[in-house]
């Protein structure tokens, strides 16, 4: 049968193997399908497995669906695994590399493989700016990413896991997963019409992740609805780290609004700086007219909604994890075989040799690297700009904003920094919380999407999936992207 595998979502797609109209084998060569003919242009992937070996296990998927036993509503269906870096690693019996986009690490193996990785385990792909993967391409975006563009311009898809988000919007899979320090999955995924969640921090297990910074990396799920991102939470998420809902995060996909406040917060404040979001008047003015908008329907169904302010960044997130990165990147190096680089100087002094392919104009990210290695902050001061953050964005910035207008979560632009103040809050020993999209729109200006954040205190990751279940049963459906490479010229 005829599958669209743009819309096509996991739950579809287990409905269909459940009625034996499909198989996992099946599913496995559309999908590879899809990626031989669109991934030249788009770069979302940078190795996928030995077909025979995807083969291996979607035979085995499909025998035991056969025998009558499911491992779960993920059973069988294709997951992409990390994207645009590849920094989770795959272990040897994938045959696949974790290079986290680096030449560096391209002979380099991983012993074993990622916990999320063995808790989902069906059948992947790692995906790709980096010098293995070259630059990932939206399929939404006319004219391609351009190369006088900002940091996080128009064209730009977003982030280190824009190749997953790139990859399920142009039907590689169905549902990936991503990894996120500052904005890596809530940046690509809004700007692909996605649905994503950065979950609380450390209730995903970061073993086996290539780390940025122990304070901020977190694992989440990428997908184009809202029930198949829950359901790969289920299988994400530690227990023991959280409080779980009984039914599983599957529960809280009720698409009602009933009872949950809102606070929203000014677009215009909220948006990035012209040094990072390039000015284009249409863009901006289209954005803003329809995020208020959005606002404005939301009041016909939210129990409150209410405009509030909210503390801002203060800017210490990089400091802080130039300060970490030389040890959390040693501490994983020392688990890797046949890998030419053991240290932070040898990736350094690698770079250098290498430098017109790791460190071409426009994409040279060397300085972070040596702002790391020549660190000179004491742990004591570490500590201290820690606990600073956690409590300025955390106790005084989006608990005080939720206490003091009564509300739940809190709203605001796809295109803007509240994911700093997620990812530094925190209070007692809870550090890092909840932040997830929401999509909106589509650019008239070059064809891109555009979304809102929406972030609540930490562990309330089942109440932003309610609201992410809510926002799909009262706005639009997404629109999956054009994939012509007419557009793309």
């Amino acid at each position: 049968m005829s599958i669209n595998i743009l819309a096509a979502t996991a739950t579809d797609l287990q409905i269909l193997l459940s009625q034996g109209t499909i198989t996992s084998r099946v599913l496995v060569d559309l999908y590879l399908q899809q990626i031989s003919q669109y991934n030249g242009y788009l770069n979302a992937v940078i190795a996928t497995a030995p077909t025979e070996t995807l083969h291996y296990w979607a035979d085995e998927l499909d025998q035991e669906r056969a025998n009558g036993a499911l491992r779960g509503p993920l059973h069988g269906i294709p997951i992409l695994l990390k994207a645009c870096l590849d920094n989770i690693a795959t272990g040897p019996d994938l045959a696949l590399p974790t290079t986290c986009g680096s030449l560096a690490l391209v002979d380099s193996r991983a012993r074993y493989s990622a916990t999320i990785l063995i808790r989902s385990r069906s059948d992947l792909a790692n995906c790709g700016w980096s010098a293995v993967g070259g630059q990932t391409q939206s399929p939404y975006v006319r004219g391609a990413f351009r190369d006088d563009d900002s940091c996080g311009g128009h064209s730009n898809p977003g982030g280190l896991s824009s190749g997953s988000a790139a990859a399920v919007a142009a039907g590689f899979c169905p549902i990936a997963i991503g990894t996120e320090t500052m904005g890596s999955l809530v940046m690509p995924s809004q700007r692909a019409a996605l649905y994503t969640i950065k979950p609380t921090l450390k209730i995903v297990s970061q073993a086996g992740i290539i780390p940025i910074s122990d304070e901020a990396d977190m694992a989440g799920p990428m997908a184009k609805f809202v029930a198949d991102l829950a359901n790969l939470m289920d299988v994400l998420v530690e227990p023991s780290k959280t409080d779980i809902p009984p039914n599983g995060y599957i529960s809280a996909v009720t698409g009602s609004w009933d009872g949950i406040k809102v606070g929203v917060v000014d677009p215009e404040k909220w948006l990035f700086g012209h040094d990072t979001l390039k000015f284009e008047q249409s863009a901006h003015d289209q954005m803003i007219r329809e995020w208020s908008a959005a606002y404005e329907k939301l009041e016909e169904h939210a129990q409150v909604v209410k405009h509030v302010e909210l503390i801002s960044e203060d800017g210490n997130a990089d400091c802080i994890i130039y300060h970490k990165f030389k040890h959390v990147l040693e501490k994983y190096l020392s688990t890797v075989d046949n890998c030419k680089i053991k240290t932070l100087d040898d990736l350094i002094e690698f770079n250098e040799q290498h430098a017109e392919l790791e460190l071409p104009a426009g994409a040279n990210n060397q300085n972070g690297l040596l702002r790391a290695r020549d660190s000179k902050m004491s742990d004591e001061e570490y500590h201290r700009i820690i606990a600073s953050a956690r409590e300025t964005c955390g106790k005084n910035g989006i608990d005080k904003t939720l206490d003091d207008n009564a509300i739940d979560l809190i709203i605001g632009p796809g295109d803007g920094p509240m994911f700093c103040i997620a990812g530094a809050a925190g209070h007692d020993q809870i550090n890092g919380y909840p932040i997830a999209t929401l999509p909106v729109g589509y650019l008239d200006f070059n064809g891109r999407p555009f979304g809102f954040q929406v972030m609540a205190r930490a562990h309330q990751d089942a109440l932003l999936i309610r609201v992410q279940s809510a926002w799909e049963a009262t706005f639009p459906e997404r629109r999956p992207p054009p994939l012509s490479t007419d557009l793309w010229m």
